[in-house]
């Protein structure tokens, strides 16, 4: 009878354990906002004034619901250091193209000073994740910057959202040092997961743009889908190896004033970007690791055959993966630093702080 009563006991106490246990698992997953371990986020510091401080972090945010532990990994970006772009170690060339059409075959695809090698920044701290509220804060603590090591006190304080499962979303609301924008995707897919350029192209999807630009001494802020979207699919072209995609745009408004000098020449320029189709060239490389991509474009009337090394647009970015390790789109940023003759020009510099999600 005893014996009885003695199994009865152990069953109930078994699965009374099972679900503190289970229970246990719940939160810890929950620990974490909305139990997203992995997010890449960007993040930036722009001022309407002339003294060109601003400044940018591209990057990853790990956090650890075991001990409330969080990580960011970044690349880091100052407008007074004059970030140049450099090659991405990519060249544009699709084989689809009828030979001499495109002028920008053999030509380097450019990315943002630094994004080819491993990230500069390195932040850790603490985080106090509110569920109800839907707010994370995140306390950083510890610094490495370019080797430099440090303790730090900053703040920042995120609102937490769902835009479709398996995917979350961070937006920035509060922070202690001066931070104007703040936008990250996140889910428990692997950092070192990373969707192909056949991937991408084999879906034809718009990436609805938001986010925070500079320029000419302005800042823009772009409500998601405000800006318009990025769409990227079967009408980009594949290069021959897989490693990259491009696209060429008519009818983009280019601006005569940016590319035809005011000379003698200045009318028959004009016509000739009537006659070629008023074009801009787009390119974007996946050949770099982790969940890097590239992305750079301009006008043709700025090279016309030539590969252009000047102000091109220039955008390295990250790739946003949902629970399913489904490619979602990018956060990244503009690093897009005036080259040109006559000096310095800081205010034609362009930078911005952006997602593309689908």
């Amino acid at each position: 009878m005893q014996m009885g009563v003695f199994r009865r006991l152990a069953a109930i106490g078994a699965v009374v354990l099972f679900v503190l246990a289970s229970t246990t698992g719940v939160a810890q997953a929950a620990a974490s906002p909305l139990g997203k371990q992995n997010w890449v986020v960007s993040l930036a510091s722009f001022t309407p004034s002339a003294d060109h401080t601003n400044s940018m972090r591209l990057g990853y945010l790990v956090f650890d619901p075991a001990s409330k532990f969080v990580k960011h990994d970044f690349w880091l970006w100052k407008q007074q250091d004059y970030p140049i772009p450099v090659n991405s170690g990519d060249v544009y060339y699709c084989g689809q193209w009828h030979p001499g059409t495109n002028p920008k075959n053999n030509c380097a695809i450019r990315t943002g000073a630094g994004f080819t090698g491993e990230p500069n920044g390195h932040y850790t701290g603490t985080y106090a994740y509110d569920a109800t509220a839907g707010q994370v804060i995140v306390t950083w603590t510890d610094s490495t910057v370019n080797g430099v090591s440090g303790k730090i006190d900053l703040g920042e304080t995120w609102a937490v959202s769902q835009p479709r499962t398996g995917l979350g979303r961070l937006a920035l609301t509060a922070n202690t040092y001066g931070l104007t924008t703040g936008i990250g995707y996140g889910s428990n897919a692997s950092l070192a997961a990373k969707a192909s350029m056949t991937t991408i192209h084999g879906a034809e999807r718009p990436y609805v743009l938001e986010g925070q630009g500079w320029n000419s001494d302005q800042v823009a802020t772009w409500a998601r889908g405000h800006a318009g979207a990025l769409t990227v699919g079967p009408t980009w072209n594949a290069c021959d190896d897989a490693s990259c995609l491009g696209f060429v745009q008519y009818n983009a408004g280019c601006d005569a004033n940016s590319c035809c000098p005011k000379d003698a020449n200045h009318d028959a320029c004009v016509q000739k970007i009537k006659d070629t189709g008023d074009r801009r060239f787009y390119s974007m490389t996946g050949i770099l690791g982790g969940r890097r991509d590239s992305y750079e474009f301009y006008c043709e009337c700025l090279a016309y055959g030539k590969c252009y090394l000047a102000n091109s647009h220039v955008r390295p970015m990250l790739q946003v993966l949902d629970d399913a390790g489904v490619f979602q789109g990018w956060v990244g940023a503009e690093v897009s630093p005036h080259v040109g003759a006559g000096g310095r020009h800081a205010e034609a510099d362009h930078y911005a702080s952006f997602a593309l999600v689908s």
